[in-house]
């Protein structure tokens, strides 16, 4: 049986399209595959992002309170030393003395205030200088 050489033709041409056809079809089903692993890690990525932005609006809240907390406090210790008695220049020269950069042993030495005192004078008021 002998074939014609343009159905001879036809036939390879119609074998070689179907070879195509299957190797197309793998290679688009790789590509779904990969195109799926790639949406997740995209959608990885946005719940990591989306975790570590309520972390940082929460920090952010946070640190405002602190700030007004802290500036509450500043307020209320200079209320205290410009407040009459003899605590209150104490208060004053401690303050005084923290915007200079001095210690909060000086201070306690110098002016008579206690360790806590000393401490919170230094923690309010030696960053003004800064």
């Amino acid at each position: 049986m002998m074939f014609e050489p343009l159905t001879l033709i036809a036939l390879l041409i119609a074998v070689a399209a179907l070879m195509l056809c299957l190797w197309q079809g793998r290679r688009i089903a790789a590509l779904g595959a990969r195109l799926q692993r790639a949406e997740q890690r995209v959608n990885q990525v946005g719940e990591t992002f989306q975790g570590l932005s309520a972390g940082a609006r929460g920090q952010g809240e946070h640190l405002a309170r602190v700030e007004s907390d802290m500036a509450r406090l500043r307020e209320r210790m200079e209320q205290l030393a410009t407040e009459g008695g003899g605590g209150g220049a104490a208060f004053n020269q401690a303050i005084r003395m923290a915007r200079r950069g001095t210690s909060a042993a000086e201070i306690m030495e110098t002016c008579g205030l206690s360790q806590v005192e000393a401490d919170l004078v230094v923690l309010l008021h030696k960053e003004l200088q800064d």
